[in-house]
Protein backbone atom coordinates (compact mmCIF):
# COMPACT_ATOMS: atom_id res chain seq x y z
CA UNK A 1 0.00 0.00 0.00
CA UNK A 2 1.33 3.44 -0.90
CA UNK A 3 1.45 5.89 1.98
CA UNK A 4 2.93 9.10 3.33
CA UNK A 5 3.94 9.71 6.94
CA UNK A 6 3.73 12.97 8.90
CA UNK A 7 2.57 14.40 12.23
CA UNK A 8 -1.11 14.76 13.03
CA UNK A 9 -2.83 16.66 15.82
CA UNK A 10 -5.29 14.18 17.33
CA UNK A 11 -7.73 16.89 18.24
CA UNK A 12 -8.28 18.18 14.72
CA UNK A 13 -11.93 18.52 13.73
CA UNK A 14 -12.55 20.94 10.83
CA UNK A 15 -10.63 23.71 9.17
CA UNK A 16 -12.03 26.18 6.68
CA UNK A 17 -9.48 27.42 4.17
CA UNK A 18 -9.55 29.24 0.87
CA UNK A 19 -7.92 31.93 -1.21
CA UNK A 20 -8.72 34.79 -3.52
CA UNK A 21 -8.23 34.12 -7.19
CA UNK A 22 -8.89 36.04 -10.38
CA UNK A 23 -12.07 37.99 -11.00
CA UNK A 24 -13.34 35.54 -13.59
CA UNK A 25 -16.98 34.69 -13.08
CA UNK A 26 -18.52 31.33 -13.82
CA UNK A 27 -19.51 30.80 -17.44
CA UNK A 28 -23.18 31.17 -18.24
CA UNK A 29 -25.14 27.97 -18.64
CA UNK A 30 -28.26 26.06 -17.84
CA UNK A 31 -29.02 25.49 -14.20
CA UNK A 32 -28.86 21.69 -14.13
CA UNK A 33 -29.61 19.77 -10.97
CA UNK A 34 -27.77 16.77 -9.60
CA UNK A 35 -29.95 13.67 -9.58
CA UNK A 36 -30.36 11.30 -6.69
CA UNK A 37 -29.19 7.70 -6.56
CA UNK A 38 -27.62 5.81 -9.41
CA UNK A 39 -24.01 5.83 -10.50
CA UNK A 40 -21.79 8.86 -10.95
CA UNK A 41 -19.50 7.39 -13.56
CA UNK A 42 -16.24 6.02 -12.22
CA UNK A 43 -16.73 8.01 -9.01
CA UNK A 44 -20.00 6.36 -7.97
CA UNK A 45 -22.56 8.10 -5.77
CA UNK A 46 -25.05 10.75 -6.87
CA UNK A 47 -25.52 11.02 -10.64
CA UNK A 48 -24.26 14.33 -12.04
CA UNK A 49 -26.28 15.90 -14.85
CA UNK A 50 -24.25 16.42 -18.04
CA UNK A 51 -25.66 17.00 -21.52
CA UNK A 52 -22.30 16.93 -23.35
CA UNK A 53 -22.44 14.09 -25.88
CA UNK A 54 -19.26 15.07 -27.74
CA UNK A 55 -16.53 12.50 -28.29
CA UNK A 56 -13.98 15.12 -27.11
CA UNK A 57 -13.64 16.25 -23.50
CA UNK A 58 -14.22 19.92 -22.66
CA UNK A 59 -13.07 20.37 -19.05
CA UNK A 60 -12.66 24.13 -18.81
CA UNK A 61 -14.74 25.68 -16.01
CA UNK A 62 -15.47 25.71 -12.28
CA UNK A 63 -15.74 22.59 -10.12
CA UNK A 64 -16.26 21.31 -6.59
CA UNK A 65 -13.84 18.67 -5.39
CA UNK A 66 -14.82 16.21 -2.66
CA UNK A 67 -12.09 13.97 -1.29
CA UNK A 68 -11.78 11.26 1.35
CA UNK A 69 -8.39 10.57 2.93
CA UNK A 70 -7.60 7.26 4.62
CA UNK A 71 -5.40 7.61 7.75
CA UNK A 72 -3.64 5.19 10.07
CA UNK A 73 -2.41 6.54 13.44
CA UNK A 74 0.22 5.51 15.99
CA UNK A 75 1.74 7.16 19.07
CA UNK A 76 5.08 8.91 19.22
CA UNK A 77 7.57 7.88 21.91
CA UNK A 78 7.93 10.15 24.91
CA UNK A 79 4.53 11.81 24.77
CA UNK A 80 2.20 12.44 27.69
CA UNK A 81 -0.80 11.28 25.67
CA UNK A 82 -1.07 7.88 23.94
CA UNK A 83 -3.31 6.98 21.01
CA UNK A 84 -5.70 4.35 22.35
CA UNK A 85 -6.66 1.87 20.98
CA UNK A 86 -3.35 1.59 19.14
CA UNK A 87 -2.96 1.94 15.37
CA UNK A 88 -6.36 3.49 14.74
CA UNK A 89 -7.57 3.82 11.15
CA UNK A 90 -10.12 6.40 10.09
CA UNK A 91 -11.11 8.77 7.29
CA UNK A 92 -10.78 12.50 6.85
CA UNK A 93 -12.48 14.62 4.22
CA UNK A 94 -12.01 17.90 2.45
CA UNK A 95 -13.87 20.05 -0.05
CA UNK A 96 -12.21 22.34 -2.56
CA UNK A 97 -13.21 24.95 -5.13
CA UNK A 98 -11.34 24.32 -8.41
CA UNK A 99 -10.87 26.12 -11.72
CA UNK A 100 -9.71 24.21 -14.81
CA UNK A 101 -8.41 25.88 -17.98
CA UNK A 102 -8.73 23.50 -20.94
CA UNK A 103 -9.49 23.71 -24.65
CA UNK A 104 -11.89 21.06 -26.02
CA UNK A 105 -10.08 18.11 -27.53
CA UNK A 106 -6.64 19.07 -26.17
CA UNK A 107 -4.57 16.65 -24.08
CA UNK A 108 -3.13 19.41 -21.91
CA UNK A 109 -5.03 21.10 -19.09
CA UNK A 110 -3.06 24.33 -19.12
CA UNK A 111 -3.91 25.43 -15.59
CA UNK A 112 -5.58 24.06 -12.46
CA UNK A 113 -6.17 26.45 -9.56
CA UNK A 114 -7.70 25.32 -6.27
CA UNK A 115 -8.67 26.65 -2.86
CA UNK A 116 -9.62 24.39 0.01
CA UNK A 117 -13.08 25.07 1.45
CA UNK A 118 -13.02 22.63 4.36
CA UNK A 119 -10.58 20.09 5.76
CA UNK A 120 -11.80 17.59 8.34
CA UNK A 121 -9.45 15.12 9.95
CA UNK A 122 -10.82 12.44 12.29
CA UNK A 123 -11.06 12.86 16.04
CA UNK A 124 -8.83 10.33 17.80
CA UNK A 125 -9.35 8.80 21.21
CA UNK A 126 -6.31 9.04 23.50
CA UNK A 127 -5.29 8.50 27.09
CA UNK A 128 -2.77 10.01 29.48
CA UNK A 129 -0.07 7.37 30.01
CA UNK A 130 -0.11 3.83 28.62
CA UNK A 131 -2.99 2.57 26.49
CA UNK A 132 -5.80 0.74 28.26
CA UNK A 133 -8.94 0.69 26.08
CA UNK A 134 -11.09 -0.03 29.14
CA UNK A 135 -9.74 2.89 31.17
CA UNK A 136 -12.40 5.41 32.30
CA UNK A 137 -10.23 8.47 31.55
CA UNK A 138 -10.22 8.21 27.76
CA UNK A 139 -10.22 11.66 26.17
CA UNK A 140 -12.06 12.55 22.95
CA UNK A 141 -10.82 15.90 21.77
CA UNK A 142 -11.56 18.35 19.00
CA UNK A 143 -10.71 21.82 17.80
CA UNK A 144 -13.05 24.77 17.75
CA UNK A 145 -12.29 27.50 15.23
CA UNK A 146 -12.70 31.14 16.24
CA UNK A 147 -14.56 33.49 13.93
CA UNK A 148 -11.29 35.24 13.08
CA UNK A 149 -9.92 32.00 11.64
CA UNK A 150 -13.08 31.17 9.71
CA UNK A 151 -13.23 34.68 8.24
CA UNK A 152 -9.52 35.22 7.68
CA UNK A 153 -8.15 32.13 5.96
CA UNK A 154 -9.98 32.48 2.60
CA UNK A 155 -7.10 34.71 1.47
CA UNK A 156 -4.37 32.46 2.82
CA UNK A 157 -3.43 29.98 0.11
CA UNK A 158 -4.16 28.84 -3.43
CA UNK A 159 -2.68 25.78 -5.11
CA UNK A 160 -1.82 25.86 -8.81
CA UNK A 161 -0.62 23.21 -11.25
CA UNK A 162 -1.22 21.72 -14.71
CA UNK A 163 -2.49 18.34 -15.89
CA UNK A 164 -2.47 15.99 -18.88
CA UNK A 165 -5.07 13.64 -20.33
CA UNK A 166 -4.14 10.18 -21.57
CA UNK A 167 -6.98 10.51 -24.10
CA UNK A 168 -9.17 13.43 -25.11
CA UNK A 169 -12.22 11.12 -25.27
CA UNK A 170 -14.47 10.46 -22.25
CA UNK A 171 -12.74 7.97 -19.97
CA UNK A 172 -9.31 9.53 -20.48
CA UNK A 173 -7.07 9.58 -17.40
CA UNK A 174 -6.32 13.02 -15.97
CA UNK A 175 -2.98 13.27 -14.13
CA UNK A 176 -2.60 16.47 -12.14
CA UNK A 177 -0.24 17.90 -9.60
CA UNK A 178 1.48 18.55 -7.44
CA UNK A 179 -0.26 21.43 -5.65
CA UNK A 180 0.90 22.95 -2.35
CA UNK A 181 -1.16 24.78 0.28
CA UNK A 182 0.02 26.59 3.41
CA UNK A 183 -1.63 28.57 6.19
CA UNK A 184 0.06 30.37 9.05
CA UNK A 185 3.24 30.64 6.97
CA UNK A 186 4.21 31.40 3.39
CA UNK A 187 6.98 28.80 3.47
CA UNK A 188 6.99 25.20 2.29
CA UNK A 189 7.44 22.34 4.75
CA UNK A 190 11.25 22.31 4.70
CA UNK A 191 11.48 25.99 5.74
CA UNK A 192 8.32 26.42 7.82
CA UNK A 193 8.87 27.75 11.36
CA UNK A 194 9.07 25.10 14.09
CA UNK A 195 9.33 24.94 17.87
CA UNK A 196 12.92 24.23 19.08
CA UNK A 197 12.14 21.46 21.55
CA UNK A 198 15.78 20.67 22.40
CA UNK A 199 16.84 24.25 23.05
CA UNK A 200 17.50 25.32 26.63
CA UNK A 201 14.42 26.99 28.06
CA UNK A 202 12.05 25.45 25.48
CA UNK A 203 11.78 21.85 26.71
CA UNK A 204 9.20 19.57 28.28
CA UNK A 205 9.45 21.20 31.72
CA UNK A 206 9.47 24.78 30.44
CA UNK A 207 5.84 25.85 30.70
CA UNK A 208 6.27 29.62 30.32
CA UNK A 209 7.42 30.16 26.71
CA UNK A 210 4.98 30.17 23.80
CA UNK A 211 1.91 31.18 25.81
CA UNK A 212 1.59 34.84 24.76
CA UNK A 213 0.46 36.69 21.64
CA UNK A 214 4.10 37.37 20.77
CA UNK A 215 6.18 34.83 18.86
CA UNK A 216 8.93 33.49 21.13
CA UNK A 217 12.17 34.25 19.25
CA UNK A 218 14.15 32.01 21.57
CA UNK A 219 12.03 28.90 20.94
CA UNK A 220 10.70 29.36 17.37
CA UNK A 221 13.13 28.74 14.50
CA UNK A 222 12.17 31.90 12.56
CA UNK A 223 9.31 34.14 13.69
CA UNK A 224 9.63 36.27 10.55
CA UNK A 225 8.35 33.35 8.43
CA UNK A 226 5.03 33.15 10.27
CA UNK A 227 1.89 34.68 8.75
CA UNK A 228 -1.05 35.88 10.84
CA UNK A 229 -3.51 34.54 8.27
CA UNK A 230 -6.47 34.81 10.64
CA UNK A 231 -5.55 38.42 11.54
CA UNK A 232 -6.16 37.87 15.25
CA UNK A 233 -2.87 39.34 16.47
CA UNK A 234 -1.39 35.95 17.44
CA UNK A 235 1.47 34.32 15.50
CA UNK A 236 0.47 31.78 12.85
CA UNK A 237 -3.17 30.73 13.09
CA UNK A 238 -5.03 30.15 16.34
CA UNK A 239 -7.28 27.20 17.12
CA UNK A 240 -9.22 26.46 20.30
CA UNK A 241 -8.61 23.08 21.90
CA UNK A 242 -11.29 21.18 23.84
CA UNK A 243 -10.93 17.59 25.05
CA UNK A 244 -13.60 15.85 27.12
CA UNK A 245 -13.79 12.59 29.01
CA UNK A 246 -17.06 10.67 29.33
CA UNK A 247 -17.41 12.09 32.85
CA UNK A 248 -16.90 15.64 31.54
CA UNK A 249 -19.72 15.11 29.07
CA UNK A 250 -22.05 13.65 31.69
CA UNK A 251 -21.46 16.64 33.95
CA UNK A 252 -21.72 19.19 31.11
CA UNK A 253 -18.26 20.54 31.91
CA UNK A 254 -17.50 23.76 30.01
CA UNK A 255 -14.45 24.24 27.82
CA UNK A 256 -12.63 27.55 28.33
CA UNK A 257 -10.08 27.85 25.50
CA UNK A 258 -9.54 31.60 25.90
CA UNK A 259 -9.24 31.32 29.69
CA UNK A 260 -7.72 27.87 30.13
CA UNK A 261 -6.62 28.66 33.69
CA UNK A 262 -10.32 28.58 34.65
CA UNK A 263 -11.26 25.01 35.65
CA UNK A 264 -13.09 23.22 32.88
CA UNK A 265 -12.55 20.48 30.29
CA UNK A 266 -9.82 17.89 30.78
CA UNK A 267 -7.91 19.47 27.89
CA UNK A 268 -8.47 23.12 27.01
CA UNK A 269 -6.66 26.13 25.65
CA UNK A 270 -5.37 27.58 22.39
CA UNK A 271 -2.75 26.30 20.00
CA UNK A 272 -0.76 28.39 17.52
CA UNK A 273 0.40 26.64 14.37
CA UNK A 274 1.12 26.58 10.70
CA UNK A 275 -0.46 23.97 8.41
CA UNK A 276 0.90 22.63 5.13
CA UNK A 277 -0.57 20.33 2.49
CA UNK A 278 2.43 19.45 0.33
CA UNK A 279 1.93 18.04 -2.18
CA UNK A 280 -1.59 17.16 -3.34
CA UNK A 281 -1.73 15.02 -6.50
CA UNK A 282 -4.83 13.82 -8.37
CA UNK A 283 -5.14 10.94 -10.83
CA UNK A 284 -8.57 10.01 -12.15
CA UNK A 285 -10.83 9.13 -15.05
CA UNK A 286 -12.73 11.92 -16.83
CA UNK A 287 -16.07 10.18 -17.24
CA UNK A 288 -17.45 13.22 -19.08
CA UNK A 289 -16.89 16.95 -19.46
CA UNK A 290 -18.61 17.33 -16.08
CA UNK A 291 -16.84 14.84 -13.81
CA UNK A 292 -13.45 13.35 -12.92
CA UNK A 293 -12.96 10.73 -10.19
CA UNK A 294 -10.02 8.72 -8.92
CA UNK A 295 -7.27 8.53 -6.29
CA UNK A 296 -5.21 11.21 -4.61
CA UNK A 297 -1.90 11.46 -2.83
CA UNK A 298 -1.33 14.03 -0.09
CA UNK A 299 1.11 14.81 2.69
CA UNK A 300 -0.15 17.01 5.54
CA UNK A 301 2.20 18.56 8.10
CA UNK A 302 1.62 20.74 11.17
CA UNK A 303 4.02 22.80 13.21
CA UNK A 304 2.88 23.99 16.64
CA UNK A 305 4.78 27.21 17.36
CA UNK A 306 3.05 28.16 20.59
CA UNK A 307 0.28 27.01 22.93
CA UNK A 308 -1.52 27.91 26.11
CA UNK A 309 -2.87 24.47 27.00
CA UNK A 310 -4.02 22.89 30.26
CA UNK A 311 -4.33 19.17 30.97
CA UNK A 312 -6.44 18.30 34.02
CA UNK A 313 -6.29 21.99 35.08
CA UNK A 314 -2.46 22.06 34.98
CA UNK A 315 -0.30 23.85 32.44
CA UNK A 316 1.59 21.75 29.92
CA UNK A 317 4.52 23.03 27.88
CA UNK A 318 4.54 23.51 24.12
CA UNK A 319 7.14 20.73 23.84
CA UNK A 320 4.97 18.35 25.87
CA UNK A 321 2.04 19.09 23.58
CA UNK A 322 4.13 18.44 20.47
CA UNK A 323 5.52 15.15 21.82
CA UNK A 324 1.96 13.97 22.44
CA UNK A 325 1.07 14.20 18.75
CA UNK A 326 0.78 10.75 17.15
CA UNK A 327 2.38 9.57 13.94
CA UNK A 328 -0.02 9.16 11.05
CA UNK A 329 0.07 7.62 7.60
CA UNK A 330 -1.99 8.72 4.62
CA UNK A 331 -2.98 5.58 2.71
CA UNK A 332 -3.03 6.93 -0.82
CA UNK A 333 -4.49 3.89 -2.60
CA UNK A 334 -7.52 4.09 -0.27
CA UNK A 335 -7.90 7.86 -0.62
CA UNK A 336 -10.29 9.00 -3.34
CA UNK A 337 -11.67 12.18 -4.90
CA UNK A 338 -14.56 13.28 -7.08
CA UNK A 339 -14.39 16.48 -9.16
CA UNK A 340 -17.82 17.74 -10.26
CA UNK A 341 -18.65 20.66 -12.56
CA UNK A 342 -20.88 23.23 -10.81
CA UNK A 343 -20.99 26.16 -13.29
CA UNK A 344 -24.02 25.08 -15.35
CA UNK A 345 -21.99 24.37 -18.48
CA UNK A 346 -23.04 21.27 -20.44
CA UNK A 347 -26.22 21.11 -18.36
CA UNK A 348 -24.29 20.49 -15.14
CA UNK A 349 -25.53 21.74 -11.75
CA UNK A 350 -25.21 25.52 -11.44
CA UNK A 351 -24.31 26.57 -7.91
CA UNK A 352 -23.54 30.13 -9.10
CA UNK A 353 -19.82 29.97 -8.32
CA UNK A 354 -17.48 32.91 -8.93
CA UNK A 355 -13.73 32.49 -8.96
CA UNK A 356 -13.43 36.07 -7.72
CA UNK A 357 -15.52 35.20 -4.63
CA UNK A 358 -13.98 32.01 -3.22
CA UNK A 359 -15.54 32.27 0.25
CA UNK A 360 -19.09 32.66 -1.11
CA UNK A 361 -18.45 29.85 -3.61
CA UNK A 362 -17.09 27.60 -0.86
CA UNK A 363 -20.20 28.22 1.21
CA UNK A 364 -22.29 26.98 -1.73
CA UNK A 365 -20.10 23.89 -2.05
CA UNK A 366 -20.39 23.14 1.65
CA UNK A 367 -24.17 23.62 1.56
CA UNK A 368 -24.47 21.19 -1.38
CA UNK A 369 -21.79 18.71 -0.37
CA UNK A 370 -24.21 15.77 -0.11
CA UNK A 371 -24.61 15.96 -3.88
CA UNK A 372 -20.89 15.27 -4.25
CA UNK A 373 -20.91 11.86 -2.52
Amino acid sequence: MNHRSALFIPIFAALVLGACGSSDDAPAGAAGQAGSGGSGGSGGGTTIACSDDSDQLDLGGLYALSARLSFTFASQPGGAVTVCPKDQTSEGTFLSFVKLEHQPGQSEVTAISAVVCTLELPIISAIVGECDPDAPNMVYAGLEFPKALLDGVPTASMGQTTATLSSTAPGGILSAGPMDFSIGTNELTANAPTWLMEKTGCGVNDNAPGRSSQCDDNCVSDCSKLADDDADGWPGVTVHVCGLTAEDKQQNVACNPEEPNVAGATIQGRALMNLLVEPLKLTGSAASSCEVAGTLDAAIAYNVIGADLYLANAQISVTSAIKSLPQYTVNTTDSRFRLVRIDGKHGSPNWNPSWGEPLASCKQIIANQNQLN
